[in-house]
């Protein structure tokens, strides 16, 4: 099974080496192992028959070897593949490539000058059409912009508007980072990368250069240290998850305070309110203005009602009125007016644990930037790119999105959720995980405060804050798949489906994976 770890292209090599050291296995035999796999995968997995041509286009080095095994699989079932090779006069070859160039020879014997060309600038290669093009240029450890000679090849290749396959990377694509806009890069439109995710694929800016994204397990061992990012999958969550007690008590399941809504936003204490309850928690008590409170019993009855002084707007809360709050979560709907501001100072300076802070909760705390070293260790921040931006500042990209993330997440001891595809979750320790579940149906207003409301309801079941932000997140992400599969369409979407589908989601993850527990309660 392929690696949840996502590496960088130094972390590879070292696993590569790693592998061929203790397996132990050559390089040629790993590459010839890569190449095979993938092109067993991409035999599986599309239809290779509707093509009339499949051009595979290789480098000198070990990724057009891998190129060329690639070509010889095909070629052995009846395929009409061709080889072209980018390859200056000048270029220097690796041992791997050379060794499988000549065994391409070998296969194809005397057809071997129709089935193999050098691509020449200038002479404008006629791809032809319904052409698949397979992409095994340079791999993954390109490091400097395409220039000359290789540049015009990936404009002839992207100008063929052929559909493209990336061997392991698209050829000008940067793995470890920001690859600007007017770099030439191939355009894939399917990108099958050995044994780990690299971060370059899990950042909107590449979306379109590489596609649709799989990883191919060719048996590389993990590095030996400590490895800082990760894909949370559905292994790592089912470990996590509790075991529903038989003799559990609404105490036992953990009393959580939820702090939302405003006289323009009561929907937003509705959903987030839901989301708590269909997430397990134990009580529930919804602190709103008086003009939230007056739509809450019918939405949501099972709620405890906490009536703000104010009518319209948040403007603090007295915590020693409810002992047994073991969590707290504060911004959904909450409004950016001074009474919100003044409220939200106030909750600050009284609350003792870590707490979740999602919406116009950070968008105060980006006009108060100081009081972000009052927070308590461990809280968890829900921003949107947006939101983020404005507590650190503008980001050129994505690799400058995610390295703030990071240092933001240390300096102030938070877990940081950065929302999206993918969506990042950063820890003080600087560990990184992005979400494997979740889909486009979710980009709907609320989706948010569901988010809020289920950390809320796994924060007061006793759930560690790392955990329950990796739960929480994974959990959103799947709700929102089986919604979307059961509407029929992700675009049918609404955020107060999501809550409905909780219970599936758990259940999707299997029973037999649930693990004992005792829940705590912790004075907040």
């Amino acid at each position: 099974m392929a690696s949840p770890m996502v590496l960088s292209v130094a972390e590879v090599r070292e696993s590569e080496a790693l592998t061929m050291c203790q397996e132990p296995i050559s390089s040629l035999d790993l590459m010839e192992r890569a190449g095979t796999r993938f092109a067993e995968t991409l035999m599986r997995e599309c239809d290779l028959h509707c093509f009339s041509n499949v051009v595979v286009l290789c480098g000198t080095g070990n990724n057009g070897g891998d190129g060329l095994v690639i070509a010889r699989c095909l070629k052995r079932q009846n395929l009409p593949v061709k080889v072209v090779l980018a390859k200056e006069s000048d270029t220097r070859c690796t041992e791997g490539f050379n060794i499988n160039l000549q065994r391409w020879k070998e296969l194809v014997g005397g057809d071997y000058q129709n089935l193999t060309q050098n691509y020449v600038v200038g002479n404008h290669f006629d791809f032809g059409e319904n052409t698949m093009v397979i992409d095994a240029i340079f791999g993954i450890g390109l490091s400097r912009p395409l220039t000359g000679y290789f540049a015009h090849l990936v404009e002839d290749v992207n100008e063929a508007h052929c559909f493209v396959v990336a061997v392991d990377a698209p050829s000008g694509l940067f793995m470890d980072a920001h690859t600007p806009a007017q770099n030439p890069c191939l355009q894939a439109d399917l990108t099958y990368t050995f044994q780990f995710q690299k971060l370059a694929y899990l950042l909107p800016e590449n979306a379109k250069r590489c596609g649709r994204v799989g990883i191919i397990d060719i048996g590389l061992q993990s590095p030996v240290r400590d490895v800082l990012m990760q894909i949370v999958e559905n292994k790592t969550i089912a470990n996590l998850l509790h075991q529903p007690y038989k003799f559990a008590h609404k105490g036992s399941m953990g009393h959580g305070l939820l702090i939302a809504g405003s006289a323009d936003m009561p929907g937003a204490a509705i959903l987030s309110a839901m989301s708590a309850l269909r997430g397990g928690i134990g009580k529930l008590t919804v602190h709103a203005p008086g003009k939230v409170c007056d739509y809450l019993p019918n939405s949501i009855p099972e709620a405890i009602l906490s009536r703000d002084e104010d009518d319209d707007s948040f403007s603090g809360v007295d915590l020693e009125r409810y002992p047994t709050i073991n969590a707290v979560a504060v911004g959904c709907g909450l409004g950016r007016g001074k009474t919100a501001e003044k409220g939200l100072k106030m909750l600050l300076d009284e609350v003792g644990g870590p707490l979740i802070l999602d919406a116009d909760a950070l968008n105060i705390l980006s006009e108060n930037k100081t009081w972000l070293a009052f927070l308590p260790a461990k809280s968890i921040l829900t921003p949107h790119f947006k939101e983020f931006e404005r507590l650190v500042g503008y980001c050129e990209n994505d690799f400058e999105r995610i390295a703030k993330l990071r240092e933001f997440s240390r300096k102030y001891e938070l877990i940081v959720i950065l929302k999206g595809a993918n969506t990042a979750m950063s820890f003080p320790d600087g560990r990184l995980y992005f979400n494997s579940t979740g889909n486009p149906g979710m980009a709907t207003a609320g989706s948010g405060d569901v988010l809020t409301g289920l950390l809320l309801a796994l924060l007061s079941q006793g759930y560690a804050p790392e955990a329950a932000a990796m739960l929480g997140v994974f959990l959103h992400g799947l709700a929102g798949d089986i919604a979307a599969a059961e509407l029929g369409h992700p675009t049918a979407l609404i955020a107060s489906d999501l809550p409905r589908f909780f219970g599936k989601a758990l259940m999707a993850l299997g029973h037999n994976h649930f693990r004992p527990t005792d829940c705590r309660k912790e004075r907040v």
